[in-house]
């Protein structure tokens, strides 16, 4: 899903979507779902377990090594994982609080942001429903994360699509590298992808394409 800030320009991509949920993430507007607990992070090497005893997806191995993957759980907004950070996105979309967004994305695209937060008219800001937070693949400071639900860009054609399937994309057999590069080239606002997130200085961020 991009943002788009009139005469074109974009600010953010917020990709949403990508595998379901064992547990949902609720928004601030929105009553939590969660079933169970979270479950823990399990590396694709080796075929090791969750820390919750789960085991490892099946396609987790198609990543390739030095790939963290994380069962879904119930995340706040913020900006401690790349979970976290997704949810903030979703949770200022759809409280229509466009300006709390700026602190999801990149530091540098932050102040732009923030600069172009008033021009945009609510009844024009995506929106999601019923969105919930799925599998986190990490590789270093990189990440992909998935959703599922209904997402929605007025003004776009096809406005709306939704994902259900919980092992979309992630379970295509490319690896990290690819899929990564795959997602932060695409620039098509009408479909499925996966939400590519970054750490810097220990923070983790929506990933903006500079072009």
């Amino acid at each position: 899903m991009r943002i788009s800030l009139g005469g074109g320009g974009t600010i953010a991509r917020t990709a949403l979507l990508a595998l379901t949920a064992a547990a949902a993430f609720g928004l601030a507007a929105c009553s939590s779902a969660g079933s169970g607990g979270a479950a823990g992070p399990a590396t694709t090497s080796g075929g090791a377990a969750a820390q919750s005893g789960a085991a490892v997806p099946s396609w987790a191995a198609g990543l390739g090594t030095g790939v963290t993957v994380t069962a879904p759980s119930s995340v706040q907004p913020g900006n401690g994982s790349p979970a976290a950070a997704v949810s903030g996105e979703i949770n200022a979309l759809n409280t229509k609080k466009f300006a709390d967004l700026c602190r999801y994305q990149l530091p540098g695209v932050q102040g732009k942001c923030k600069a172009a937060a008033g021009s945009v008219p609510t009844d024009q800001l995506p929106y999601a429903t019923n969105p919930q937070l799925g599998y986190v693949a990490v590789k270093a400071a990189l990440a992909l994360v998935g959703m599922t639900g209904k997402f929605c860009s007025p003004g776009q054609s096809p406005e709306c699509y939704s994902n259900s399937d919980p092992a979309a994309i992630f379970s295509t057999g490319k690896s990290f590298d690819d899929l990564w590069t795959q997602t932060v080239k695409n620039s098509d606002s009408s479909s499925y992808s996966l939400v590519p997130v970054e750490q810097i200085g220990g923070h983790w961020y929506v990933y903006t394409n500079p072009s």
